[in-house]
């Protein structure tokens, strides 16, 4: 049977690279921001279920993106994962100043790690047969059981990111509202 353990000590090079890939897409939108928020406006919400529903369908549709890069052998989780991540970062960075320090704290950082975290693992499972295939000498061919076997492994990897979103999304509605 496959631990989880197991399964990160498999799969830690494709994390670190969906990791690494994402959150420098990140800081690169949230550098490049606009440090004038005097335009921005925040309207507060009621946290309730319809909330929930969009911040989780908006997640899960990014990570779903990032995820669904296994279907081009991890190739297409390479643009959305730059994309999705400066957007991110481009929003979170220019919410940043319109908030203020104490805003930051009460507004983004209860959901904030657990939420880009989840992203970041998300594309870590896309890249899982890209990172495969480049660790296995680039030229050698990956036989059908070891490539279906990283397969599932990128599926479990989502299915964590996934389990992460959700709690994410919980805690953004009901606390960092």
């Amino acid at each position: 049977m496959r631990t989880t353990a197991g399964l990160l000590r498999r799969q830690w090079p494709s994390l670190l690279c969906g990791a690494v890939l994402w959150f420098t897409a990140f800081g690169v939108g949230w550098l490049n921001a606009p440090t004038d928020a005097s335009a921005l406006t925040r309207v507060r919400q009621d946290g309730d279920w319809e909330l929930f529903q969009s911040i989780l369908l908006r997640n899960v549709g990014v990570s779903g993106a990032l995820f669904l890069g296994i279907v081009t052998a991890g190739l297409a989780t390479v643009p959305v994962a730059l994309v999705t991540g400066a957007l991110a970062g481009h929003s979170w960075g220019q919410a940043a100043p319109a908030l203020g320090g104490e805003g930051v704290v009460r507004h983004l950082l209860p959901h904030m790690p657990l939420e880009l975290t989840a992203v970041a693992v998300a594309a870590g499972a896309g890249l899982v047969p890209l990172v495969t295939w480049a660790r296995s000498g680039l030229g050698r061919p990956v036989g059908r059981t070891e490539w279906w076997s990283q397969i599932v492994d990128a599926a479990r990897l989502w299915a964590v990111s996934l389990a992460g979103l959700v709690v994410a999304a919980g805690v953004e509605t009901w606390v960092s509202t």
